[in-house]
């Protein structure tokens, strides 16, 4: 079976130990690792938020990636944002990522949203061509579509109907 044909699971956790391998592949930076530690249960965010859903992505027994979903206060409750969407860099251009984004649609179906909302980097070309081949519109840059909503207000804001 292609890795483009395996189903891609999310698994909830917060013990931190599940994390390491995967975060020693993928290099979030150190704002991922601090919301790691806050989603664990070590300190608290300054700035609570509404929703909040960390998972690793696994395959039979690998673990392949990690995301999230999450709410910012104020928004509707019918909307969330994915966070940290990484694929393993070895494991990359296999369909992984797709069958993972799959998976948090239902999810995200499953839990009443109606919108799931996604920010990159304004150069990562890659990025936003993945979302976009997977129904997510860009909306354009995150000063006018989400200001103060992401990590630089320079990136790009894209949104999928579900």
């Amino acid at each position: 079976m292609s890795a483009a044909d395996q189903k891609v699971e999310l698994l909830e956790t917060k013990d931190l130990r599940m994390f390491i391998p995967v975060m020693r592949e993928i290099d979030f930076g150190d704002r991922f690792l601090l919301s790691m530690l806050h989603w664990c249960g070590f300190g608290r965010r300054s700035t609570p938020l509404d929703y909040w859903k960390v998972f690793l992505l696994r395959v039979r027994d690998e673990v392949v990636g990690v995301s999230g979903l999450y709410r910012q206060p104020g928004m509707p409750q019918t909307v969330c944002w994915v966070g940290w969407f990484a694929i393993r860099p070895g494991i990359r251009r296999q369909g992984l990522g797709r069958n993972a984004m799959y998976a948090l649609v239902d999810f995200s179906k499953g839990i009443q949203v109606k919108e799931l909302w996604v920010y990159t980097g304004a150069a990562d070309d890659i990025a936003v061509k993945f979302y976009k081949s997977l129904g997510f519109q860009l909306l354009g840059c995150a000063a006018e579509w989400a200001p103060g909503r992401t990590m630089d207000d320079s990136d790009v804001v894209l949104k999928r109907m579900l």
